[in-house]
C-alpha cells in the first residue's frame, strides 16, 4: 500500500488535527459532562432542629465561573481545529513542533555514526559518491568507471579502518535505519531540510551494509517499505550483480519510487555496469530506456537524476 497517496496524508492530517483518538475524545466529554452537570448544581439535604425525623431536600442551579471554564474545555476539541484554519502561523507553529520529533532521528542517527565509526566513511560517501556532482566533468566512460570504482574502494577502506562491528549488530542497525527512513519521509515536510536527513541516513546505511554477511538482497528489493528497499540498493552498490540489472532500471524509471529512491536505485544502477560486463542485447536494451527516461521533461527538471541517467548510459555505450 502506499502510504504516501494524499488519501492517506489527509488520515494523518486528520488524527494529528484532532489530538485524540475518538475512544479517548468520548471518555473526554463524558467527564467534562458530568463535572458540568455536578458544577451547576447546589444540593442540600438538612434536618428539622426540633425533630431529627423531619429532613428537608432542596436542589439550586447555579452558574459559576467554573461552569464557564467547564463548558470551555467541552467545546474545545471543536475550537481548536477552526483555530488553526483561522491562523496559519498557528498551523506552522505546530507543524514546527511537529518536525521536532525528528530530532529524536538525528540523535540516535549521530551515535550510531559515532559508536560504529562510520561517521567519515558515511561523510565521504556523500562528498564522493552521493553528490551529483562527485564525478569530474569532461572525463570520458572509461576514465569516468575508473574513478568511480577508486572512490568505492576508498570509501570502503576507510570503513575497514575504523568500524568495528559484526553483521548481526550492523543489519539490527540497517533496519533501525530503514524505520527511521520511513519516518523521515512520511513526517517532515519535503525540502532541503528532509533530502539532507534522508541523505545522512543514506550513507550511514550504505557504510553500515559493508560489514552485513548473508544480505537478504531479494527480500528487500520486494519490500513494502521505502526504507528497507534503500537498504537494498545500498547493499547492490557495495555487491553489485548483474542479476539485479532489470529491477534496478525499473525501479529508477518506474512509479513504485519517489525521486530519492529512484537517484538511489540509480547508483545502485551505476555501480552494477561499471563492474560488469553487459551482454550486447541487455546493455542496448538498458542503454535505450535511460535515453528514452532522459528526455522526459520532468526528469530534465530534476538535474540530479538527469545527470547520472547521462553518465550510465554513457558507460554503456562502451560496451555496446
Amino acid at each position: 500500500m502506499n502510504t504516501n497517496s494524499p488519501s492517506a496524508r489527509r488520515v494523518d492530517q486528520n488524527e494529528a488535527s484532532s489530538g485524540l483518538s475518538s475512544s479517548l475524545k468520548n471518555k473526554y466529554l463524558i467527564s467534562i459532562v458530568t463535572l458540568i452537570i455536578l458544577s451547576v448544581l447546589n444540593i442540600s439535604l438538612k434536618s428539622d432542629k426540633v425533630n431529627s425525623n423531619i429532613w428537608s431536600f432542596a436542589v439550586e442551579l447555579k452558574v459559576t465561573s467554573v461552569t464557564l471554564v467547564l463548558v470551555f474545555l467541552f467545546w474545545l476539541p471543536a475550537l481548536v481545529p477552526w483555530f488553526i484554519t483561522q491562523f496559519p502561523q498557528l498551523q506552522g507553529s505546530l507543524n514546527w513542533l511537529r518536525e521536532q520529533g525528528i530530532e529524536e532521528v538525528e540523535t540516535n542517527l549521530l551515535r550510531i555514526k559515532l559508536r560504529y565509526g562510520v561517521q567519515e566513511a558515511s561523510q565521504n560517501y556523500e562528498e564522493q559518491i552521493w553528490n551529483p556532482g562527485a564525478t569530474s566533468a569532461g572525463l570520458n566512460a572509461q576514465e569516468t568507471h575508473q574513478q568511480i570504482d577508486k572512490r568505492y574502494q576508498d570509501a570502503i577502506t576507510l570503513i575497514d579502518a575504523t568500524s568495528n562491528i559484526d553483521s548481526a549488530e550492523a543489519l539490527q542497525r540497517i533496519d533501525q535505519l530503514a524505520i527511521y527512513y520511513d519516518r523521515v519521509r512520511e513526517e517532515m515536510p519535503s525540502g532541503a531540510n528532509r533530502t539532507t536527513l534522508m541523505s545522512d541516513i543514506s550513507s550511514t546505511m550504505w557504510s553500515l551494509v559493508t560489514k552485513t554477511v548473508n544480505f537478504p538482497v531479494q527480500d528487500r528489493l520486494n519490500s513494502c517499505k521505502a526504507g528497507e528497499r534503500l537498504s537494498a540498493y545500498k547493499y547492490l552498490e557495495w555487491q553489485p550483480s548483474i542479476e539485479y540489472i532489470d529491477l534496478l532500471l525499473s525501479r529508477a524509471v518506474g512509479i513504485q519510487e519517489m525521486p530519492f529512491g529512484q537517484y538511489s536505485a540509480l547508483l545502485a544502477l551505476r555501480r552494477v555496469v561499471t563492474t560488469n560486463e553487459l551482454a550486447s542485447t541487455q546493455s542496448i536494451e538498458t542503454l535505450a530506456i535511460l535515453n528514452w527516461s532522459a528526455n522526459l521533461e520532468y526528469i530534465k527538471e530534476d538535474l540530479s537524476r538527469h545527470k547520472l541517467m547521462i553518465e550510465i548510459a554513457s558507460i554503456l555505450k562502451t560496451n555496446p
